[in-house]
Parts: C-alpha cells; sequence; structure tokens
C-alpha cells in the first residue's frame, strides 16, 4: 500500500484528499498545513508521495520542495487552481512530478499519483546513474593525474604507473581514485 504525505496550504481543505487517497488505496501516514515542516515531517516518515493541496502556492511552498528535493527526495503531486507557466516551471525545478490544475477526481487520483511516482522513481534513477558516472570521471581524472606523476617521478610507463596503483589500491583495501589523491596530495606537498 503506497504511503502519502498531505500538505494543504489554506484556504485548501484535506479532507477531499485524504478522502480520496483512502479510496485510491493510499495510507495516509500524516497531515501538514506549514510548508516549513515538510522536509522534517517527510524525513521522519519516509513517503513515497507527498501530495500537496493549494490554491495558489506560497513561496515558502517552493523553498519548502527545494529543499526536500535536495535532501530527501520523493514523489510530489500537487493539486492547485494555478496555472501560470512561471508557477509551473518553478515547481518542475523543485522536483514536482505532478501538476494538477483540472481539480481533484477521486476517479483519475490513483493514476495521477501513479504516474508521479514512476516519473519520481525514472527520474531518480537517472539522477544517481549521472551522479555516479561524474564521480568515476572524476576518480579517472585523479587516477590519470596520478599516473602522470608516477610516471614522471619513478621514470615509469603508463601500464607500469597503471599497475603500481592497482597493486596499491589492493593492498590498503581503498578505491584507486583514494590512491591517487594521496599521490596527487603527496606530490603537492613535496613540491
Amino acid at each position: 500500500m503506497p504511503r502519502a504525505l498531505i500538505l494543504t496550504e489554506a484556504p485548501a481543505s484535506p479532507e477531499p484528499l485524504r478522502l480520496g487517497l483512502l479510496a485510491g488505496g493510499y495510507n495516509v501516514l500524516d497531515e501538514i498545513t506549514e510548508p516549513q515542516r515538510l522536509l522534517k515531517r517527510a524525513s521522519a516518515i519516509e513517503p513515497d508521495i507527498v501530495v500537496i493541496a493549494t490554491d495558489t502556492p506560497s513561496p515558502a511552498l517552493f523553498e519548502a520542495l527545494r529543499v526536500l528535493y535536495d535532501n530527501a527526495p520523493c514523489a510530489v503531486a500537487v493539486y492547485t487552481t494555478d496555472t501560470s507557466e512561471a508557477s509551473i516551471e518553478q515547481a518542475a525545478a523543485c522536483g514536482v512530478q505532478a501538476w494538477e490544475t483540472g481539480g481533484l477526481s477521486g476517479e483519475r487520483l490513483p493514476a495521477q499519483l501513479a504516474a508521479a511516482r514512476a516519473r519520481f522513481r525514472l527520474l531518480n534513477d537517472t539522477r544517481e546513474a549521472l551522479e555516479e558516472a561524474s564521480s568515476k570521471l572524476e576518480e579517472r581524472k585523479l587516477v590519470d593525474r596520478a599516473k602522470g606523476i608516477l610516471m614522471q617521478s619513478k621514470r615509469m610507463s603508463e601500464n607500469e604507473a597503471y599497475s603500481a596503483l592497482r597493486k596499491l589500491a589492493m593492498e590498503k583495501k581503498l578505491k584507486m581514485g583514494a590512491i591517487a589523491e594521496q599521490i596527487i596530495n603527496t606530490a603537492h606537498l613535496l613540491a
């Protein structure tokens, strides 16, 4: 059963949202009304989705969504009457997966939230893959710099320098990037 956290900004009422979530098979973990509590509550209860009802999102809501996205990302769906492109762009930048302006329909709610959760998983997987690729690239750059230092200072070939790095990493039970960083730092100290 998917778990939801509800956030409502006045004058929106949480009741239709809560009833729609329960009818759609969701477990409503909590309901809050202050955007500044969003990160703390979401971090504590780890919902599958945050569902927000608001007429016009406040700046505090957008800030809370940005902080949530940066620190404890999860799927987010917003039900609002705000159709402005600026708000939609701001919401997208804050990690919102669904921006629904057609009103809250109990019939459509489960499908809308399932789509938002699927988008979140896809974007989160992409974000993690990008972070991993970036980390590997940075590690590769460090290894190349350390190889250059070993090649120059120890008069090694590129293959010998790489083998020496790999051997040292295995002996120390560290990643090659960590060993490379140590060699670079030591070279800077001795320079």
